[in-house]
């Protein structure tokens, strides 16, 4: 059997794996916003749509050792205008806690002091995406007559993290977990 090099034996496996479809390392981790849109239900305007979420592996490692990663939700309307700079309408953030107790083998969820559990972290992670009718407007904030510039983001909060993982997380990109502002034009 002749000796392989190890350049010739990786490239090998790579073809291997690329034949036989399996997924590399490189991807795609992060947040990506699916769907938003807004909703009117009485006098409250709802945000309904969600993001998909997938963890690197250096964050589901950490989870499962007991940090607990912190996430935030931001819905931003403005009024553009012409003459001056756009009118703030309105700016509503809410924090989301995703911990794993491996006692019960459990992933929960807290929001707004409210807390789930579920039993796997891909259930955890679509609960945590999703916006849940989210109020985020009153009607009398917006005006038929104008047009609204409609912003969300959401974001892993790496200041909330234990001390020693933030120093990590500011030097890693495997930390690093935004959707960036997504825009869209509205009208009530």
């Amino acid at each position: 059997m002749p000796a392989w090099s190890r350049r010739r034996f990786l490239a090998a496996a790579l073809l291997c794996a690329a034949v036989t479809g399996v997924p590399s390392t490189a991807a795609a981790e992060g947040i990506t916003l699916l769907r938003a849109q807004l909703n009117l239900h009485g006098e409250i305007w709802q945000l309904a749509g969600g993001y998909a979420i997938d963890l690197s592996t250096t964050l589901e490692d950490a989870l499962r050792r007991g940090v607990q990663l912190t996430f935030v939700q931001t819905f931003r309307a403005t009024r553009p205008r012409s003459f001056w700079f756009a009118e703030d309408i309105a700016e509503v953030s809410r924090v989301l806690r995703l911990s794993y107790n491996a006692l019960l083998r459990q992933y929960y969820v807290t929001v707004s002091g409210h807390t789930t559990s579920h039993p796997s972290l891909e259930e955890a992670l679509e609960f945590i995406g999703d916006f849940n009718d989210w109020a985020v407007l009153h009607q009398s904030q917006v005006n038929r007559k104008h047009q609204y510039v409609l912003a969300v983001r959401m974001y892993l909060d790496v200041s909330q993290l234990p001390k020693p993982l933030q120093v990590n997380a500011v030097a890693s990109q495997r930390w690093q977990l935004d959707s960036g502002w997504r825009e869209w034009n509205f009208r009530p």
